[in-house]
Parts: structure tokens; C-alpha cells; sequence
């Protein structure tokens, strides 16, 4: 029978430190452990850090002392477990200790080169600065006139000897300071660098985490402990590559994710596991106030609008922020519950505190998909390729930067939605150059009518002419507008000759319409697109632009 494990929860409260043991306070020795980092678990923003390591212990009361972890962890989430039922956990005890140097490795290698090419380029000036005071006191030479009344004259028989040593070492002055010149540009380039580097893993904290646990073992052992923890700055997003073969008409859609990390501890040879989890600080569902109706008398010209939202229908609480990682490849193992997904990134992998991106291959699917062309004129005279298919994955496609490729070139990028399991998927493969589009304004009315209510009367007649130049029938879509009216007193209405919309309030946006037909290959095709307004003249017609999101 599996031995059941004994576990110690840390919480913080008011500054006290809450531990379900309280062991002696007198401990035989003091041990330091060394729990290498074996699992962490990356979510949007925020990353679970699982340590793991075989601990030799004495008989009696003693003390684990876990050195170097993150100064930024969060208490809150420490837990500390092991496996053995000789051993009992006590007391956890979670101090800041301050440091003289940086406690991330790298930071103090990169600050300790760094002074090292500074001081170099103080050595160098120093260098500059002597050749140019030996220049000034050449020229001063040079410039003393022979024989002068204030100073002493210059035997002319050693004018010559003169002469040439001024020459001489303004020469090799002069060449000292272009040497250290370009020595001192070359030093600035590698300090650049350093500096570049270490702004990639730079924390700037001089404190680390200790934590201190209380054991005590009832005979000498070797107990399994593990130690969990949270850490901020470090995160992951989705990256996706859509390959479209308008051939075979298939797409295939690789998914990445893209990981990143800045904790201030290197996670080396670990497993790694992304997931769409995302805890908060408040879980509860929001609460829901009452709304009352009344009248009150109008002051002056102001207005009220019951329905604004006021104080008491805001939420009454706020979360903290989210705590949160070609050819033949390796994909996720993924499992997945009607919540979250977690993608376990294959093997062992080593993910430095550098802040930079990696990026691990997750899924790789392939869709057989349709042809589309859709066509906005009022937006842009061209026809833009679209492929369509439903998403028969049994988990959500999230969110994420969608890089797309036609037929082997890349044609751009784009934002995508998250696709549920069987909905229908539409992924943009930029313009479709062998669709031309042609928009023709035709006569159209404008009038006053009506004797006693005089009406104006706007009449809009536009034309659109598609002509596809591929080799084959493709589906092509118009999508345009109607204005919709929000009074009575405005008439809006479809003209005689208009093309009739193959649906119309599309996409369930009000007032558009949307033709669907079948090109064939080098035939013109028209859309009318004919509508008239008519409303009181003694009244100003308004128009704006409601989004539908």
C-alpha cells in the first residue's frame, strides 16, 4: 500500500506564518538541500515551479534550508511535500536574505565584464589624454620663436635635432591617439553588446528566498521532498503557421507556442507544460445588484438615462492580476478536461532567464478545406481568398498571431479568433489577384414629393462587376450595406432591378447583405445593388456608424 504523504501548506497572514505541524524549536543540525528545478508548469502570465531532490536525514529534529530561490516567488503558493512516512514536516519559515552581489549568475557575469571594458576604456582615455598634453607641449616648442626676448634662444646649431624630435613625437603622439581611437571604438561596440545581453536577464535584485523547514524523522532516512512555487515574469502565447495548397485544397495549421521567462532562475532540463489555465486572485462568480426604476420631474433641458450605469453596477471587486510558457516534429502530448487544456512539451528542455522567445511545436493538423473569394467594395476594390472548413478537433483552437503562407509563399499575418470544436473556421489568405472587380455608379433620383408633407427622396444605384481569371468555377461573395432606419418617419427601401441578397442582415449585423454566386472562369457577372431613402424634409437626415462587437 502506497504510503500517504505528508504535506505542509504555507499561508501568510497579517506578517504570522500558518503551518499545519509546529515542530521543536531546538533542531539537531541544520542541513542544506539542493531541490533542482524538474517540472514547471507555464501559464499566460506566471509560471509553477516544481523542485525535486533525495534529502539524507538524521534521527530526531532538524532543519532543511533551501538557499537561492527566486526573491520574487510567492509565498502564497509555496507548498512543501514528501513521500515518507518516517518523516514529519514542521515548521516553514520563508526569509529575504540580502546579498552583496546579484543573485542571478548571469546578471553578475555580464555586470562583472562590464566594469572590466569600462575601466579598459578609462585606461584608453588616460592613453588619449597624455599623447595629446605631449602635442601641446610640442607645438608650444615649435612655436617659440629663435633668439625671442623672454625666453631663452635656441642653439642653431642643434635646430636640426630640434626639428626632427619635434617631428618625431608629434608623429608618434598623433599615432597614439588614432590607435586608441579605434581601440576605444571597438571597446564601445563590446560594451553595447554587454549591455544589450544584460538587459535580457537583469532583475537588479540583490535578495534572494531562503526557505528554512522544520523535519523531524523518526529513524535515519533518505526522504523524497519536493518544493512548488509561483513566479511572475515568465508567460506564453500561441503562434500559429496556416499553409494553404489551393491544389489539393487542404490547409495544414501548425501550432506553436511561444514561451518566454525573466524569473531571475534558469530552468534547465526540465519538463515543461503549457497551459490555458488562468488562475486570479478572485475566482467567485461576480455578484449581481438590484436596478429600480423611478420618475422625477425634468430639470431644464437635461436628460436622463435609466439604463447608464452607475456606481452600484460596476464590479465589486478586482481581480488581481492573472498569475501565470520544419520537417519532422515532435508534437505535445495534450490532455484536456471541458476547462483547460495542458500541452506537455516532449523530452527535456532548457529555457534560460532571458527573456527571449521559444518557440515548441504543439499540434499539427491538416483540413480539407473550400475556396472562397469575398469581396467588400465598399471598403476596397478587390477580392480577398478565404478558406473554410469545420474544426473537428475535440478541443478549442485558442486565440492567437496567425502567420499564412499560399502555396508555399507568405502572403501575411493576422489575428485569429478561438475556434470551437465543430465550428465553422474561416482563415484569410490575402488578395486574390485573378479576380477583377469593377464598381459602376448609375444614374440614380433625388427628389422632393408629397403636397402637404413634402418628402425627400435619395435614390443610390451602383453596379458591381466581377470577372474571375481562374482556370476553374470559384465561389465568390459580395458583402455590402443598406442603411437601416431607427424611425418610423425614415423609409427605406429595396429598388426594382436590384439584385435580390443572398442573405440578408449576414453575420447577424443589421442591414448586411450578402450575394453568393459561382464565377466562372474569364464570365463577367453584375451585382445591382439599388436601394432609395425617403424621409420629411423639415428634418435633417443623420447617419453614423454602429459597431456591432
Amino acid at each position: 500500500m502506497k504510503a500517504a504523504r505528508n504535506f505542509c501548506v504555507l499561508c501568510v497572514f497579517m506578517g504570522a506564518t500558518v503551518c499545519l505541524f509546529v515542530s521543536s524549536a531546538l533542531y539537531a543540525e541544520d542541513i542544506v538541500g539542493n531541490l533542482a528545478i524538474n517540472q514547471v508548469t507555464v501559464y499566460r502570465k506566471g509560471a509553477m515551479v516544481s523542485r525535486t531532490g533525495q534529502v539524507m536525514l538524521s534521527a530526531g529534529a532538524q532543519r532543511l534550508i533551501i538557499k537561492g530561490l527566486p526573491a520574487n516567488l510567492d509565498n502564497r503558493t509555496l507548498r512543501v511535500a514528501t513521500d515518507s512516512t518516517a518523516v514529519q514536516l514542521g515548521e516553514v519559515e520563508v526569509s529575504k536574505i540580502n546579498e552583496s552581489h546579484f543573485v542571478s549568475p548571469a546578471e553578475r557575469e555580464l555586470r562583472s565584464k562590464l566594469e572590466d571594458k569600462t575601466d579598459q576604456r578609462v585606461v584608453i582615455q588616460d592613453e588619449i589624454n597624455t599623447a595629446e598634453t605631449q602635442l601641446k607641449l610640442l607645438d608650444s616648442l615649435a612655436t617659440n620663436p629663435v633668439g625671442s626676448a623672454s625666453k631663452a634662444p635656441i642653439d642653431v646649431t642643434n635646430l636640426t635635432a630640434v626639428l626632427g624630435t619635434i617631428a618625431t613625437g608629434a608623429t608618434t603622439a598623433r599615432a597614439k591617439i588614432r590607435e586608441a581611437h579605434l581601440r576605444q571604438r571597438a571597446l564601445n561596440r563590446e560594451i553595447d553588446t554587454i549591455n544589450a545581453d544584460l538587459a535580457k536577464v537583469a532583475t537588479e535584485r540583490k535578495q534572494s528566498t531562503e526557505i528554512r523547514i522544520s523535519l523531524d524523522a523518526k529513524t535515519a532516512t533518505t526522504a523524497p521532498v519536493s518544493l512548488t512555487y509561483a513566479v511572475e515574469d515568465a508567460g506564453w502565447n500561441w503562434v500559429y503557421q496556416a499553409r494553404l495548397d489551393t491544389i489539393k485544397k487542404k490547409v495544414t495549421l501548425e501550432r506553436q507556442g511561444e514561451v518566454r521567462q525573466g524569473s531571475g532562475e534558469d530552468w534547465k532540463d526540465v519538463h515543461l507544460t503549457l497551459t490555458t489555465s488562468e488562475p486570479s486572485a478572485d475566482v467567485t462568480t461576480p455578484n449581481i445588484v438590484s436596478q429600480f426604476l423611478d420618475l422625477q420631474v425634468p430639470d431644464g433641458l437635461k436628460k436622463a438615462n435609466v439604463f447608464a450605469s452607475s456606481p452600484s453596477m460596476k464590479p465589486q471587486s478586482v481581480a488581481l492580476e492573472e498569475m501565470v510558457a520544419t520537417g519532422y516534429r515532435k508534437n505535445a502530448s495534450v490532455s484536456a478536461t471541458q476547462y483547460a487544456i495542458e500541452y506537455a512539451v516532449p523530452g527535456v528542455i532548457t529555457l534560460l532567464a532571458d527573456r527571449q522567445s521559444r518557440i515548441y511545436p504543439i499540434a499539427n493538423d491538416i483540413f480539407d478545406t473550400d475556396l472562397v473569394a469575398r469581396v467588400v467594395p465598399s471598403a476596397q476594390h478587390a477580392a480577398f481568398l478565404e478558406a473554410t472548413f469545420k474544426s473537428p478537433n475535440d478541443v478549442p483552437i485558442e486565440a492567437g498571431q496567425l502567420q499564412l503562407y499560399r502555396d508555399g509563399a507568405f502572403v501575411g499575418e493576422s489575428d485569429t479568433p478561438t475556434f470551437l470544436p465543430g465550428a465553422e473556421v474561416r482563415l484569410p489568405f490575402g488578395k486574390d489577384e485573378r479576380i477583377h472587380i469593377d464598381i459602376r455608379n448609375e444614374a440614380a433620383n433625388s427628389n422632393e414629393n408629397g403636397l402637404i408633407n413634402k418628402q425627400i427622396s435619395i435614390e443610390k444605384k451602383q453596379r458591381f462587376e466581377i470577372t474571375s481569371y481562374h482556370s476553374n468555377v470559384i465561389p465568390v461573395e459580395i458583402l455590402d450595406l443598406i442603411p437601416v432606419s431607427k424611425n418610423a418617419d425614415i423609409k427605406v427601401e429595396i429598388l426594382k432591378g436590384a439584385t435580390e441578397a443572398t442573405a440578408k442582415d449576414f453575420d447577424g449585423k443589421a442591414g448586411v447583405m450578402l450575394w453568393r454566386f459561382d464565377a466562372q472562369p474569364q464570365k463577367l457577372t453584375s451585382i445591382r445593388h439599388y436601394y432609395s431613402i425617403r424621409y420629411p424634409k423639415d428634418k435633417r437626415l443623420e447617419i453614423s456608424n454602429e459597431s456591432s462587437e
